[in-house]
């Protein structure tokens, strides 16, 4: 008779979290699985939520770079991607027979995300079409066969009808978030503080009025010919002057504008620029109500046309930053842009502002003589403000790229707000989202301009 041997000991089982990520490394690596673990999944979708939370708090700290400012507004839209991962194991478990708990789909869903977060917020920095596009291929081929290989560790079953909805959903799910700007952005891009105005008051301001020489041997260059229609006048004014992309951009604005509205030399610009101190009048709130009126004295306020553009940074309150290696500059806010307007009696007017958040000038400058243009919404960054830089994106969509070949100024902004949002998508920064007022009286005072322009070309060519 054979003794039977000492009892074997019982097979330990491993622990729930240990045996869902083992299913998960091999279903990330697109192998079969004979069976989900039957044990909780509670520590999985814990420690996955976690991770996937980090990667994304990651990838937009980087994307923020160089000085990236941590940011809670972003926070409350983290609910909405927690709720695109829990339907998407809703409809895992739905469309799969026989269901399984849902805890395991959410354990599946959680381990989908990885590929398209990752690729989304990355791959754009890298790739532009076609070739994000072909990426993008890519990784729902992936997302498929993970699906396809989760659903069948869950039922048992081949289940390829699951696996693609789920990819129609994370699709259809990455395309609404894009459209509907439902970005978790927790880091925001830095805005170059302005210099320190500290308590600068009015009588500190005056006694840099030197400046006014300056401005009065600019106006004394603009005369008004004779003419039987409007002409336009172009104002500059470049803020900051430790970051050249300013000055620069309102060279390139007086140069595009000239062009196109037959400016010619009754122009002016206001710079803030530390290369060059007397290389042109200083940019101040004064010195642009100086100039204003400087201007409107050589103007037909009843017929003549403003083209004032300011390049600058720009705050929440909202402002316009102004400073210059240490004058005691005050910010442009609203109120004294529209009250140096006024006050100059400048009746038909174009303000193109290049700066954060300046949409918050928008209601305080509209009027049906009046068109407004500016870089970012009220309470958006525009993005592009740094010395490495010769203009801002702004600059670059509107000046350079959009109004040269544009058949009005309403549709070189509408090109420009396009080109930008595309870039910004494609970059995965918040959108700046630009906006326009587009006052009807000024629009057709505009397009008689442009034709007396054109009709001035015209003229001279045949004469040739």
């Amino acid at each position: 008779m054979i003794e039977p041997g000492p009892p074997r000991p019982a097979q330990r089982r491993p622990a729930g979290l240990g045996s869902w990520l083992a299913t998960l490394g091999r279903l990330w690596c697109l192998r079969g699985v004979a069976a989900a673990p039957s044990r909780s999944p509670t520590g999985a979708i814990v420690v996955l939520s976690v991770l996937w939370l980090a990667a994304w708090v990651a990838i937009d700290w980087w994307q923020r770079q160089p000085q990236p400012k941590f940011s809670t507004d972003g926070i409350p839209l983290l609910a909405w991607h927690a709720l695109g991962v829990l339907t998407l194991a809703a409809l895992l478990r739905w469309r799969v027979s026989p269901r399984p708990a849902y805890g395991s789909a959410l354990v599946i869903a959680l381990g989908a995300v990885w590929l398209p977060l990752i690729y989304v917020g990355v791959g754009g920095e890298f790739l532009v079409s076609p070739g994000y596009g072909w990426g993008a291929a890519a990784v729902a081929l992936y997302v498929f066969a993970y699906l396809a290989r989760g659903a069948r560790a869950l039922t048992g079953r081949r289940q390829p009808a699951a696996a693609l909805l789920g990819v129609v959903f994370v699709a259809a799910f990455i395309h609404a978030s894009d459209r509907l700007d439902a970005i978790p952005d927790v880091w925001n891009p830095r805005e170059a503080a302005s210099a320190e105005t500290g308590t600068a008051t009015a009588d500190e301001e005056t006694a840099l009025f030197e400046q006014a020489g300056l401005i009065d041997d600019a106006l004394d260059r603009i005369e008004r010919e004779p003419s039987a229609g409007p002409l336009g006048f172009f104002l500059g004014f470049a803020g900051v002057g430790d970051e050249k992309v300013f000055a620069q951009e309102i060279d390139l604005a007086s140069h595009v504008l000239g062009e196109r509205y037959g400016i010619a030399d009754r122009r002016l610009s206001l710079v803030n620029d530390e290369r060059y101190l007397r290389g042109a009048p200083l940019a101040s709130v004064s010195g642009l109500e100086y100039a204003l009126q400087g201007l409107a004295d050589r103007m037909d306020p009843e017929r003549d046309v403003l083209f004032l553009a300011i390049s600058s940074h720009g705050s929440r309150d909202p402002a316009v930053a102004v400073a210059n290696s240490g004058f005691p500059f005050v910010d442009l806010t609203p109120g004294d842009l529209a009250d140096a307007l006024h006050d100059a009696g400048i009746r038909w007017r174009v303000i193109i502002i290049s700066a954060c958040y300046a949409g918050g000038f928008i209601e305080a400058l509209k009027d049906p003589q009046t068109i407004v243009i500016t870089a970012a919404a009220a309470d958006r960054t525009s993005f592009g403000c740094s010395n490495d830089r010769d203009l801002t994106y702004f600059g670059e969509a509107f000046y350079r790229d959009a109004l040269p070949a544009a058949t009005s100024l309403r549709s070189a902004f509408e090109s420009a707000r396009q080109a930008l949002a595309e870039r910004e998508r494609r970059e995965r920064v918040t959108p700046s989202e630009p906006q326009a007022y587009f006052g009807a009286a000024m629009e057709a005072k505009l397009a008689t301009l442009q034709a007396k322009h054109k009709g001035v070309l015209a003229a001279v060519g045949t004469s040739r």
